[in-house]
């Protein structure tokens, strides 16, 4: 009996369902697709609430929690009661790669806001690591302890209603509706075939009376299709952190630049005083347009004015300080590698954030 086969019936034995006609493709690793035509508003998956994992097992507290119980359960091995599904996951084989294909998007990315937060992940991984090793909660390498935490990342489901952060087996191989391209994967260095698709074929809810999982078809499915879920309107930034790529023409795209006061500001109390009750976030966010947020807005008038009298309002320093900050990023992301070799989502990611860049620019400038 195949692994695949196993987790099938490993499913059915603990209350769920899958329909017929559906298969994880393991063989290229692409998600699930049918293996024949399924009408719309089809139930494709029932998976019952007594196989979600999140913090309903133990002492599980949101991400980290799901990264102990991945790695405890992974090392009973076929012990564990979650064997067949976490015999699929291929934990081992992922640590030997990720954080050298990681090393290779950091490289690429260096300069970016990107590269400054794999940086940051990385130094808190460590640092997590570390406290969780020394209280003798996990007994593990840091290799492994990074390849469980992209793991859960690339396939936690945010619940509705308040519920915690989930890993939904069966339904967490399903991959985004744009997912991959004819190209290497960043994290995974595998080929992928090309799925192009407004709309996701599929989602999944809660049933109101069973409280399990079900993913629903929704429209017809063709024999040989890949059924794709939403992950939610995320920048390139974000799916090329937490899934290895980046979408052509991402309508939820943005760019992120942190910004910081001057010491020598001489009005750096007052300033920093209203920051904090306006909870404002210390960066500049423009949409896929280049329009600034209007929390953003806000910030750039407090940082960029000369007086108190000026907080509130667009001034004659407001448009040079945003254009400063966007020639500053503007120029390192030029210093960003953007080769042929290093990948077409790279390149996808570096040419969004350098177009939305020029918008803003075109923008301020008038």
């Amino acid at each position: 009996m195949s692994d695949y086969t196993k987790f099938y019936q490993w499913i059915k034995d603990n209350g769920g369902q899958i329909h017929e006609h559906i298969k994880i493709d393991m063989k290229n690793e692409r998600g699930l697709f049918t293996t024949d035509s399924i009408p719309a508003l089809t139930a494709l998956a029932m998976i019952p609430w007594s196989l979600v994992v999140n913090n309903q097992h133990s002492d599980l507290t949101e991400r980290q929690g799901l990264i102990i119980f991945l790695l405890h359960e992974h090392a009973k091995n076929d012990k564990s009661k979650w064997f067949p599904w976490i015999q699929l996951l291929n934990i081992d084989e992922e640590a030997k790669d990720l954080l050298n294909q990681k090393m290779k998007l950091f490289n690429s990315v260096e300069s970016s806001t990107l590269g400054q937060a794999l940086t940051d992940r990385y130094q808190q991984l460590q640092e997590e690591y570390e406290q969780l090793s020394q209280s003798k909660m996990i007994d593990t390498t840091l290799d492994l302890f990074c390849t469980v935490d992209h793991l859960v990342w690339s396939r936690v489901l945010d619940l509705p209603e308040n519920e915690p952060l989930s890993l939904i087996p069966f339904i967490d191989f399903a991959n985004h509706r744009y997912a991959y391209c004819n190209s290497l994967c960043l994290f995974y260095n595998r080929m992928f075939f090309f799925v192009y698709s407004l709309e996701a074929n599929a989602r999944w809810f809660i049933d109101d009376e069973t409280h399990s999982i079900i993913l629903r078809s929704e429209r017809n499915l063709n024999r040989e299709e890949e059924i794709t879920i939403s992950y939610g309107p995320k920048s390139n930034e974000e799916l090329l952190y937490l899934y290895g790529f980046a979408l052509p023409n991402n309508p939820n795209d943005r760019v992120t630049v942190p910004v910081s006061l001057s010491p020598d500001d001489n009005l750096l109390g007052e300033k920093l005083q209203l920051i904090r009750e306006l909870k404002l976030p210390p960066r500049l966010t423009f949409d896929n347009n280049g329009q600034l947020s209007e929390q953003s807005k806000r910030l750039a008038m407090i940082l960029s004015s000369q007086s108190i009298a000026t907080f509130d309002q667009q001034h004659q320093f407001y448009a040079s300080f945003i254009l400063n900050l966007l020639n500053e990023y503007l120029e390192k992301l030029n210093s960003c590698c953007e080769g042929e070799g290093e990948g077409v989502f790279i390149q996808r990611y570096l040419s969004s954030q350098k177009l939305i860049m020029e918008k803003a620019t075109a923008y301020c400038s008038l």
